[in-house]
Parts: structure tokens; C-alpha cells; sequence
């Protein structure tokens, strides 16, 4: 008998559950065998294992019954000499065809000496014939063979192997095996098989609504179940990118056996759908794969919506396309299209990239990496952490414990990972209760200007993002339609009640700023962070911590200082009459001196861009005096002379001395207009 089948269809899932039935039948009479064809490699080892597998289990069954007889018979095949492949063929008159010399001898290890070839035939199979017992050998993979492997197979079947009450399920693509028929025997074409095949079955390819739901249900249970408003797009990546390559039962047991071993690495951490699409692309499509975790930079983000492009221009798709058959073309533009965003004619909004952060997703420049090394990037943190701060936002030591967990760790870059935890905060801001909201706003006001760390302003030309900036961005996710003006108004009374200074400066200043007139009008006070009747008592609060950090020498130390110090001036209608009364006294004492000439010490980035000839490659550094001539804070030349004065002095140690040497020439050099 025959299971036909392609490759991937499940012929050997279709042997282990008839297998399962028969045992299940426990018919006595029945006995089953396995023959693994393809653990041995050259005809004449097929042979020897053929005839071995017969001799254990007609021996084990049968005991003194058949004793050596099978043994004899194979010593009597491979003694008789060489034949066309060095195969057992038996001829139309019954006569067996021999065996070469060499396995002749190999065989011996194996078989002892004895009687004739078809004495020894006759009378096994007479024993054969007089048992009330079967034998079911079933040989499977034949199709892994070389063809003159799986012609030798069906030889040796059709001559030693046709014995009474002996069996044979062969398992085997009949397209492959017709094919090798006929190029070896071009005159038989079919009717090869057709001699030694007596009852053949095609199996049935499964219907690709079966092959589906059993790709889905091995998902849900490797990765479990997603959340609901994941399902849509999960399955539109699925039906687009998945299902038209897994096509065959193996081709789902390879996926979910891939699966199962690189989704635990990442588990949750990742867009179940984007992991799904691009397991599928590796196990299918590498060279795509190794194309897209090559070019980061050209797939994350997304395309402004003024950059959309010729909707007919396929040049986006040219890199991505080598070595993809083009038959494929279509499914792998389409699978582009829906992981990267960027490659779509469409152009998205701010809005989008957040919500495509929240699923890290890979077109998200900080999660890609995550799908192609199976870890974490350093630009991301664990969902359970997010998911716990989240869960625990109004638990104050905890939230404050965990910024300073952060503010300690440095990753390669430098910066601590407080920009990396806002982020991930920012991004599930609305998963937040709306009643911790203020107890994790009056956390992180109070530790502000603790975790504002100078390693985390930006850098370079781009440096525009840095903590306090973060901060009005978290604010603004977390409050955003689910309070009116006025809850907001008293939330963010609540939460100032203990605030760093730095940040209640910033935040009045920032509060103060929505009423004032704008070029293109005022605000509606329904976009602004508090009522307007609130304004003056938030400056009242601000100005009086202020003042107390000024008297108790707090002030001199922020640093903040020269941000408070025209924050000051500006709570008070722009009078520096009351900045100036504590500003003056400090030009008369040297460590004020040295404090004031390092807050004012900036550093700018610049980089050429080439037009004139080849731009720069990375960015220089250039030490600037942060300082206007026209302040009004400060009496500039009273400060400028009294450091000149320290200057030449004498009395500084190196590093103080250079504080002031680097500040009074980056100075001058402004003086001189040679800033730039």
C-alpha cells in the first residue's frame, strides 16, 4: 500500500495516527514494524538494513519458526554477484538477481553460512503462509532518498520483501517517485509502481481555513492570547504575511516550532504582530530580512504627510526585492507596507508614531532592534516594569524610587535611562488611572530638579529635548480630555504643594505664559494648563520659595539659578529691582564669583554641511559666555571687572583658574562677534 502526498503535507502525521488506530485495535495477529530508509545512505546499505529489519522482526515474532532463515536467504543474495545498482531485483520467473561482492562480505558480520537461496526462500515463506499472523513494515520519507536510493526501496520490496502475510505502507510524493521511475526506467513509466503498489492513496491537502485556525490557535498558545483591540491588526498581518507562505501541515509545524524558541526571549516586550510577520520572513524570505534589519534608519519613523511621493513609484521596494522571487513581489511589498508605515503613500502624524511606540511596534526606531538580537534594547524597558509603575503610580516611594534607580543607571550613550522611563511613561500615559494621576504627579514634581541631570539635555544640533521638557509632555498625556480646567486647576495645585523649586518656576512660568498674547491671539483657556484666576496664586507660591532659597543660600547653588533669577524678574512685571538687591552683594565675594561664571559657561554644537566641499561628520563643541550685555539681573560690568580681577589675582587653584580663563575668552570672543 502507498500514502502519496508533496512534501509538507503530512504523510508522516497521517502514519502516526494509523499507527495509533491500529494499536488502538489491538488486533493480536498484528504485528508493526518501522523502517528508517533514511537513516542510511547508498544502495547497498539500504539492503543490508532492509534485510536486517526483516530478520529481527519475523525473528522476535516467530522465535525457532524461522530461526536463520532469513539470514541464510540474505547471505545467498550477497554472495550471488553484481547487478544494476547493486540491488535485489527478482525476475519475471521468479529467480533472484545478486549482490555484489563486497557487501557479501560486510554481510557476514551479520548473517551466518547456510543453505541454497531458493530452498531457503520457499520455506519461509511456507512458515509465512501457515501463521495466523501479519506483519505491517511501514517505510516512510522514501522521498528524502536519492532516486537510486527510493528505486532501490521498491526493488527490494517487489523481490525479498514479497513474502505471505508480510505488509508494506510506503510513504512517498508519487510526482518525485514517477520522475525518477522515469528517468532510470523510461519504458515503464507508470507501471513500475503500478507492479508493487497494489492499493495507493493520495493524501488530502487540508483546506487553508484548517491550516489557519491550527497557525492561530499554535500563536495563542506560545504567545497567549492579545488584548482585543490587538486582534484586527494581528490578523490583517496575518492573512497579508503569514498565511501565504505557510501553505502545508509542515510548514505550520516548522513556524510554531521557530516560534516556540524565540518568542519567550521577547515575550510581551514586542508587537505580537510584527513578531509573527517577521518570524515568517526569516523562515521564508531571509535576504528580505537581512535587507530590512539593514536599513533601521530608512524604515522606522514614519513619512510626514508633506513627503508623500508618486503613489506609482515602486523605487521605495528596490532594496528590499533582491533575491525575493518575483512571484512574491506583491506579498512582500504588501508586508513592508504593514510593518513599516514609512513605505506607505500615506503620510502620518506625531499622533500615529505614539500610538505605534505604546504597541512596540519595529517600525519604532527604539523597539527594532528588539526583534532581531531576541533581547531588549537599551532604548526600551521591560513591559512588566512599565506595566508596574504604571499599576503603582500612586504609590509615592515607589515611583520616586524608581527614578532614582534610574538616574543612576547610565547606558552606552552616556545619559542615565530617566529619558528612557519618561518615554516609556509618556507613551502608556492613558493606561494610567485617573485618580493616580495627581499622586504620581506629586512624586515626580517633588523629585525634579534631583533627577534633572545635566548628562541628559540634548546634545548637538537636535538637542532640543531634555527632563523638564519630558515632564510637560507627561503631564500633557496624562491629563488630555479626561480633566476639565478646572479638575486640572487643583490637581496641579495638589501636586506643587511640595515641589522642587526648578520645576514650580517652570511649570508657573509655563502656566503664566498660556495668557499672554500670541501672534496668532490667545489661547482658549480650555488648552491651557490652569484656570486664569489661578495665575496669580501660582506666581504668590512661586516667588515666595524663591525668596526663601535666596535667603537661605539654596538659590546660588540651583542649576537653574539664571533660569529662576529672570523667572524672578518676570513674576514681578519684569522689575529686577528685587533680583538685583541679591545679585549685587555676590560680585564682592570670590565664590559666588566662580559660581556665577560656571552657570554662565555654556557649550554650543556646530557642524558643517558642505556646501562649499565635503561637510562634517560629527559635530565640534565650543565653549560659549551665556550671558547678555543688556541683562538687567545682573550689573554686567561690575561682574565683568571683578572677575578679571580673580583672574589675575593669583589665588585660584587650576580648575577654578581655567572656569574663569575659558569664561572671560569665550566673553570676549562674543564681544568681538566671533560666536559663530
Amino acid at each position: 500500500m502507498a500514502l502519496n502526498g508533496p512534501w509538507g503535507s503530512g504523510k508522516s502525521s497521517a502514519v502516526n495516527l494509523i499507527r495509533r488506530e491500529l494499536e488502538n485495535a489491538k488486533d493480536e495477529t498484528l504485528v508493526i514494524s518501522d523502517f528508517k530508509c533514511w537513516w542510511y545512505r547508498g544502495e547497498e546499505a539500504l539492503a543490508l538494513a532492509f534485510l536486517q529489519n526483516l530478520h529481527s522482526l519475523l525473528s522476535d515474532t516467530l522465535k525457532d519458526k524461522v530461526k536463520d532463515l532469513v539470514p541464510k536467504l540474505s547471505r545467498g543474495l550477497l554472495q550471488a554477484g553484481p547487478v544494476i545498482g547493486a540491488a535485489v531485483a527478482l525476475t519475471s520467473a521468479g529467480s533472484f538477481a545478486p549482490f555484489t561482492t563486497a557487501s557479501a562480505n560486510f554481510a557476514k558480520r551479520f548473517f551466518a553460512t547456510g543453505d541454497t537461496l531458493e530452498k531457503t526462500f520457499r520455506k519461509l515463506a511456507k512458515v509465512l503462509e501457515e501463521e495466523n499472523r501479519r506483519f505491517l513494515i511501514i517505510i516512510d520519507d522514501i522521498d528524502r532518498l536519492s532516486p537510486e536510493e527510493a528505486l532501490a526501496i521498491f526493488r527490494m520490496v517487489k523481490s525479498v520483501g514479497r513474502l505471505p502475510n508480510v505488509m508494506y505502507l510506503l510513504v512517498f510524493d508519487r510526482a518525485l517517485a514517477d520522475k525518477a521511475v522515469e528517468e532510470r526506467y523510461p519504458s515503464e513509466g507508470p507501471h513500475f509502481l503500478e507492479k508493487i503498489i497494489q492499493a495507493g492513496f493520495e493524501l488530502p491537502m487540508p483546506l487553508r481555513t484548517d491550516l489557519n485556525n491550527a497557525l492561530l490557535s499554535s500563536i495563542e498558545t506560545i504567545c497567549g492570547s492579545p488584548d482585543e483591540a490587538r486582534v484586527q491588526r494581528i490578523l490583517n498581518v496575518f492573512y497579508d504575511v503569514v498565511a501565504p507562505y505557510l501553505t502545508t501541515p509542515r510548514h505550520v509545524a516548522r513556524f510554531q516550532n521557530a516560534i516556540s524558541v524565540t518568542w519567550p526571549a521577547i515575550a510581551n516586550e514586542i508587537s505580537l504582530a510584527d513578531f509573527i510577520a517577521l518570524e515568517t520572513l526569516r523562515l521564508y524570505e531571509p535576504s528580505l530580512f537581512h535587507a530590512i534589519r539593514s536599513n533601521k534608519s530608512n524604515l522606522c519613523g514614519a513619512r510626514e504627510r508633506q513627503d508623500r511621493g508618486n503613489p506609482r513609484d515602486e523605487a521605495r521596494f528596490e532594496p528590499f526585492l533582491r533575491g525575493v522571487d518575483q512571484e512574491n513581489y506583491s506579498t512582500v511589498t504588501l508586508a513592508l507596507q504593514r510593518l513599516f508605515p514609512r513605505l506607505e503613500e500615506m503620510g502620518y502624524g506625531a499622533e500615529f508614531v505614539t500610538t505605534w511606540d505604546a504597541e512596540r511596534r519595529v517600525c519604532v526606531d527604539a523597539h527594532f532592534d528588539t526583534y532581531f538580537r531576541l533581547s531588549l534594547s537599551n532604548e526600551t524597558l521591560p513591559i512588566d516594569r512599565i506595566n508596574e509603575l504604571v499599576e503603582r503610580a500612586d504609590d509615592c516611594d515607589f515611583v520616586q524610587a524608581t527614578f532614582r534607580e534610574a538616574a543612576q543607571a547610565r547606558r552606552s550613550t552616556g545619559t542615565s535611562m530617566v529619558p528612557v522611563l519618561f518615554d516609556e511613561l509618556n507613551t502608556h500615559a492613558p493606561k494610567v488611572n485617573k485618580a493616580k494621576v495627581e499622586p504620581l504627579l506629586s512624586a515626580l514634581f517633588e523629585i525634579h530638579d534631583e533627577i534633572d541631570l545635566d548628562t541628559d539635555q540634548g546634545r548637538g544640533m537636535m538637542g532640543l529635548d531634555d527632563t523638564s521638557l519630558r515632564y510637560h509632555w507627561l503631564i500633557r498625556r496624562l491629563t488630555a480630555d479626561r480633566f476639565t480646567i478646572d479638575e486640572r486647576t487643583d490637581l496641579y495645585f495638589s501636586a506643587l504643594a511640595n515641589a522642587s523649586l526648578g520645576w514650580l518656576v517652570d511649570f508657573v512660568s509655563s502656566a503664566k505664559g498660556h495668557y499672554q498674547d500670541r501672534d496668532d491671539g490667545p489661547r482658549r483657556e480650555e488648552d491651557c494648563l490652569v484656570r486664569e484666576d489661578a495665575i496669580d496664586r501660582l506666581v504668590d507660591q512661586a516667588l515666595a520659595e524663591i525668596r526663601d532659597a535666596a535667603a537661605d543660600g539654596m538659590l546660588l547653588q540651583h542649576q537653574d539659578l539664571f533660569y529662576i533669577l529672570y523667572r524672578w524678574r518676570d513674576f514681578l512685571e519684569n522689575d529686577p529691582t528685587e533680583v538685583r538687591a541679591w545679585t549685587d552683594p555676590l560680585l564682592i565675594n570670590d565664590d559666588a564669583l566662580l559660581t556665577l561664571a560656571k552657570e554662565l559657561t555654556g557649550e554650543s554644537w556646530s557642524q558643517g554641511i558642505g556646501m562649499f566641499g565635503l561637510g562634517d561628520r560629527v559635530s565640534r563643541r565650543t565653549i560659549r559666555a551665556q550671558i547678555d550685555e543688556n541683562t538687567d539681573i545682573l550689573d554686567v560690568d561690575r561682574f565683568r571687572t571683578a572677575l578679571e580681577r580673580l583672574q589675575a589675582s593669583g589665588n585660584l587653584n587650576d580648575d577654578d583658574q581655567k572656569v574663569v580663563d575659558d569664561f572671560l575668552t569665550a566673553w570676549q570672543r562674543q564681544r568681538d562677534g566671533r560666536d559663530d
